[in-house]
This record gives structure tokens, C-alpha cells and sequence, in this order.
């Protein structure tokens, strides 16, 4: 084969396609276009200068047919949504690879099921030495991911302004990158870490999309963190959200089960401060009615305790009809801006 190959032709060939392309057009490897283009003194591209070259030929020959399907139903967009958070949080974008190179096998094997489904193709695995990885070659699917993620530097207005399920799958394939659960000191918060800020704050916007409160702590020079705390936002985290990553998943399990032992029904001190006010028993009297420990009940209407669940919805607003009203009575609510 090699000896029928014509070297004035495969040179000429080489101003408008690229060696692979040349190879396969003469059932031959790359290796051999390479060997004949080296002895004449041609100088081989490298991987960006060979994209231009395809690049150019699409503008005059017409762009080449997609080699993926773009996504049309929900479960299909729902699963993009997935692969976009994830390439966001820790993936590899090139002009024409997408690559996830991870330690947890079920993220890789979520991120290559989620590919399967949204585009229907199959990306190239991989496994060594603990490493896993997947890897995708397409043009036309890296310009769209470039495109949507703004050439991986920010969140698509197809997430930020879609349906609740798009929202949640951009957050867990973001998490399942960049977020942790941290159960050291007795924490028990969901971490999600990363320099830029600005992404940060647009996945807190999503959270509250979801009713799901979060605190963003800056950190200098270091990743800044995103922090989901308390019982109701850890268990509805899960409910709507959750990780695919196994030990991720099972200490957020831990948190949530620790934390329920300790949770107080929001409404059980909004009663408290109501029944304080409307009726003239005594603090034991009001506080057995309602079953609480008599120290308890004094501490929230004196003001000298709020549950770390009421100061958070008092902060974002989450509050009752009449919260006002109650306002009137405890100076220690404070106003909401």
C-alpha cells in the first residue's frame, strides 16, 4: 500500500486536510503521511494549527454533519445540564476533546452515562492506576459546550433560567466536581469550593431556586466556599439534588441522620412566641402545653435563644404572615430588609 502512495499528491493534499484525514482517505496510518511529508522537508502540524485547517475547509466546504445528536427532551437537556456542572467543576475542554480525568469511578461513569444520553454517543474510557478517565473528539459538540459554558467561565442562561430538574443537575454534576461533605469539628455542611466568585454566587441564586439556603465565606487567596448547613437544607439537598459519588452520598446521609435527632419544627417556635402573647398563663404552663422543657420555651420569647434554623429563614426572609405582627411584641426579631 504505502508504495503506491503518490508524495506530490499527499503534499498537495496536506494545504487543506490534516494527516489523519489524508490516512484514512489512503486506508493507511498517520505515521506513514508523516514519514513522507518529513523527507520532503514539510513541516508537520501541531493539534491547533491542524483544527484551523478543518475549521477553514468547513467555512468554504459547508460545517460537516453533526456526530452528535443535540439534546431535545427534558431528560436529555436534564442530563446536559449534568455534563455542563461537571466541566465547570473539574472537566477538560479543548477546540476538540472533552475530557473528565477523576479518582471516583462513578463520577467518571455518571459523567459517560450522562454523554450516552444527551448527545448519543459513546466517549472513550479509560482506567489506570486509579485514574479514571473519559474522553469525547468532536468539533461540534466542543464549540457547543464553549458556547453555553462562555469558554468554561460562567453559568448558561439555559441553566440559570431553566426548570427546577436543569438547576438541580448543573448543581450535582458541579458538586460531584468541586463539593465535599464536611463532618469534621461537628459541621455537618455540604462544601462546595472555587475561585470565582462570580459562579459561586449564581449557584447560591440556583439553591434558593431550589429553597435551599446557602452562605458563601470568601477565603483570600484560597478557593472560596460555598456552605449549605442545617437539617431542612441538607435533607431537601438530597430530596432534590444529592451526589453521585458513593462516599459522598453516604456522609451526607450521616450528617442528615445526626442532625434530625436535633432538629426543632420551625413552627413549633413560631408557636411558641404566639401563644406567649395571646394567652396570660404562666411560662411552665405555656411551655407544657406546647411540650417543651420550661427553659427552653423562657429562651425564645425573652430573646435569649433562636434557633440557628429561624435566624437563617429570618435572614433570607422565610418568614410567617405574621411576622410583622409578632415584631410588635419581640424586639429581638429583627427587621427585614
Amino acid at each position: 500500500m504505502r508504495s503506491k502512495l503518490d508524495p506530490s499528491s499527499i503534499i498537495k493534499m496536506y494545504k487543506d486536510y490534516t494527516g489523519p484525514e489524508i490516512a484514512k482517505k489512503f486506508g493507511v496510518s498517520k505515521h506513514s503521511i508523516y514519514k513522507i511529508l518529513k523527507k520532503h522537508k514539510i513541516p508537520i502540524r501541531n493539534n491547533r494549527d491542524a483544527q484551523k485547517i478543518r475549521l477553514k475547509r468547513h467555512k468554504v466546504e459547508g460545517r460537516p454533519k453533526n456526530n452528535f445528536r443535540i439534546p431535545s427532551t427534558n431528560h436529555e437537556k436534564n442530563c446536559e445540564a449534568y455534563i455542563i456542572g461537571a466541566l465547570l467543576g473539574d472537566g477538560y475542554l479543548t477546540d476538540n476533546m472533552i475530557r473528565l480525568k477523576v479518582t471516583q469511578k462513578d463520577f467518571r461513569d455518571e459523567f459517560v452515562n450522562c454523554i450516552k444520553k444527551a448527545y448519543q454517543i459513546t466517549p472513550r474510557i479509560k482506567e489506570k492506576n486509579d485514574i479514571f478517565l473519559c474522553a469525547v473528539h468532536s468539533v461540534l459538540l466542543c464549540n457547543r459546550l464553549k458556547r453555553i459554558t462562555k469558554n468554561d467561565s460562567d453559568i448558561h442562561f439555559f441553566v440559570m433560567n431553566g426548570s427546577n430538574e436543569i438547576k438541580a443537575n448543573f448543581i450535582k454534576g458541579f458538586a460531584d466536581a468541586e463539593g465535599c461533605v464536611d463532618l469534621s469539628c461537628n459541621k455537618y455542611q455540604i462544601v462546595i469550593a472555587q475561585k470565582n466568585i462570580k459562579m459561586l454566587k449564581k449557584i447560591q441564586r440556583l439553591l434558593l431556586d431550589l429553597k435551599i439556603q446557602s452562605k458563601i465565606y470568601r477565603k483570600g487567596d484560597n478557593n472560596d466556599h460555598l456552605v449549605i448547613s442545617l437539617y431542612e437544607n441538607l435533607k431537601r439537598y438530597r430530596e432534590l439534588i444529592g451526589f453521585s459519588i458513593s462516599y459522598k452520598k453516604d456522609k451526607l446521609e450521616m450528617a442528615i441522620n445526626y442532625l434530625e435527632k436535633l432538629n426543632i419544627p420551625t413552627s413549633l417556635y413560631w408557636n411558641s412566641l404566639r401563644n406567649w402573647v395571646s394567652y396570660n398563663n404562666s411560662l411552665n404552663s405555656s411551655a407544657k402545653e406546647l411540650d417543651l422543657k420550661w427553659g427552653t420555651f423562657r429562651s425564645w420569647v425573652k430573646g435569649e435563644k433562636m434557633p440557628n434554623k429561624i435566624k437563617k429563614d429570618i435572614e433570607f426572609g422565610w418568614v410567617p404572615e405574621d411576622y410583622d405582627t409578632l415584631r410588635k411584641y419581640y424586639q429581638f426579631l429583627h427587621k427585614i430588609n
